[in-house]
C-alpha cells in the first residue's frame, strides 16, 4: 500500500499541464529491500511514452557501458521499462526512464543495479 493507503500503481499519466495540455507522468516505487526509500515523483511529459530495453549508463560502482534495463514488479517479475522526454531543470530535456512497482533493474554481464528511475541525456537510449 502507498503512503496514501492506496495500492501502488507503478506509473500513470495524470492531469494536464496548463495551456499546452501536456500530461504529467507520476511514478511510484514501493519501498523494498533493494530500494528501501522507494520513490514518488511527478514530471511533465514532453513526448509520447516509449519502451526501452538498453541504455548507456554509468552506476556509482560499475562501468560506463550499455546496460539492459527492465522494470521489476512487486512479485519479482521483470517488465518492460518505459521512457518519456521531460524537462530537467539542471540538464534541459532528458529521458525519464522508469520500471514497475519495485523500480528498475539494470544488467551488465553479472552485475545488477537497482534504481528507482533514471534521468538520462537524449543520446543515452540505445533501444
Amino acid at each position: 500500500m502507498s503512503r496514501l493507503g492506496k495500492p501502488y500503481t507503478f506509473w500513470q499519466v495524470v492531469g494536464m499541464a496548463g495551456p499546452s495540455l501536456k500530461p504529467f507522468v507520476e511514478i511510484l516505487v514501493e519501498p523494498h529491500d533493494a530500494l528501501p526509500d522507494g520513490c514518488a515523483l511527478r514530471y511533465k511529459a514532453e513526448s509520447a511514452v516509449r519502451q526501452v530495453a538498453r541504455v548507456r549508463y554509468e552506476p556509482d560502482d560499475g562501468p560506463d557501458a550499455v546496460w539492459q534495463v527492465a522494470g521489476q514488479d512487486a512479485g519479482g517479475r521483470m517488465t518492460t521499462a518505459r521512457a518519456v522526454q521531460v524537462e530537467d531543470s539542471g540538464a534541459g530535456t532528458s529521458w525519464l526512464i522508469w520500471g514497475d512497482a519495485f523500480g528498475l533493474r539494470l544488467r551488465h554481464g553479472d552485475t545488477v543495479v537497482a534504481e528507482t528511475h533514471l534521468l538520462l541525456a537524449l543520446d543515452q537510449i540505445v533501444d
